[in-house]
């Protein structure tokens, strides 16, 4: 893992938050963790680069015609956690110091378990996320497995799922979404990080509070219907790719769906686990043919926006 993967092409992953006062949210992204906004727009929806990825925020809203039964709010239960932000940090007291000093909710201060020190945070809407610094040798984000262009210097952004059946999870992101195994934890696959255009997932099983969290349990969605937080992938030909992951087995809840900006879909992994697949059709919409990054550097997008 020395350095990105290829990414497939015209796929850009994205990490989607619902929030109840965006503006809130983008200040904790940007003032607390170091975030740049990237893009605000129609009804308060807001980008925030940090690192290799976007954190997407904008309000929640019961049923559409793409997601017939999902609601989406922010976390009813901020104590049962399906899936989180996990940043990975080469210097973990640092960042602890740093981001406590600007305001940041660190649920403990950082704790070593068998490999890695690790701490949590809450966002303002009660999403949990994971901090943490590999100190096992052989580990996933050690200094030898730390991965090259992604910018930030010591900070990378991946997205944590919890799994009943890691391997079942792991065949669904690389032979349905065409992500890559780059990390499989020792000795039974857990964690297991896959990399997918500009980020990761890493997928583990659940399990009751631990002392960096003592209060939260991670465990698979209980009910996929009401939904908190989502990876969003966006996409250059949403026809190619519902297409393409349909006959590879993707579960879409519907074809695709022209709505008012967008072009837009919905699949649900092995465990529940909603990912949003969308196309930009607004030529002055966020990830419009002029504003799509060159790479897959979130610093870049937020350049180019910007611009």
């Amino acid at each position: 893992m020395a350095a990105l993967p290829p990414p497939p092409e015209g796929i850009v992953l994205a990490h989607f938050i619902v929030s109840d006062d965006v503006e809130r949210s983008r200040r904790f992204y940007t003032e607390v963790l170091g975030g740049r906004l990237a893009y605000s727009g129609p009804g308060g929806l807001t980008y925030v680069a940090l690192s290799n990825s976007w954190i997407i925020i904008n309000v929640g809203g019961g049923p559409t015609d793409d997601k017939p039964a999902v609601t989406l709010e922010t976390p009813p239960d901020p104590d049962r956690v399906s899936s989180f932000l996990n940043i990975r940090v080469k210097d973990i007291a640092t960042v602890y110091a740093e981001w406590s000093r600007r305001g940041a909710n660190f649920l403990t201060e950082p704790k070593q378990h068998p490999y890695e020190t690790r701490c949590y945070i809450r966002d303002p809407d009660g999403h949990l996320i994971e901090v943490g610094q590999t100190t096992d040798p052989e580990g996933d984000w050690t200094p030898p497995h730390w991965p090259t262009g992604t910018p930030g210097e010591g900070l990378v952004l991946t997205h944590f799922i919890v799994s009943q059946d890691v391997e079942r999870s792991r065949r669904f992101y690389t032979e349905v979404l065409g992500g890559r195994v780059v990390f499989s934890g020792r000795p039974d696959g857990q964690p297991t990080n896959v990399a997918l255009s500009n980020s990761w997932i890493v997928i583990s099983v659940g399990g009751g509070p631990t002392d960096d969290k003592p209060t939260v349990t991670l465990e698979t969605p209980p009910d996929p219907d009401r939904v908190s937080s989502f990876v969003n992938v966006r996409v250059k030909d949403i026809a190619t790719v519902y297409a393409e992951w349909s006959a590879r087995g993707a579960n879409f809840l519907t074809e695709p769906k022209q709505h008012q900006y967008e072009i837009r879909c919905y699949i649900r992994d092995p465990d529940g686990h909603i990912i949003e697949v969308g196309q930009t059709t607004d030529l002055e919409g966020d990830w419009a043919p002029a504003r799509w990054p060159a790479s897959t550097s979130a610093e870049e997008f937020g350049r180019a926006v910007a611009g």
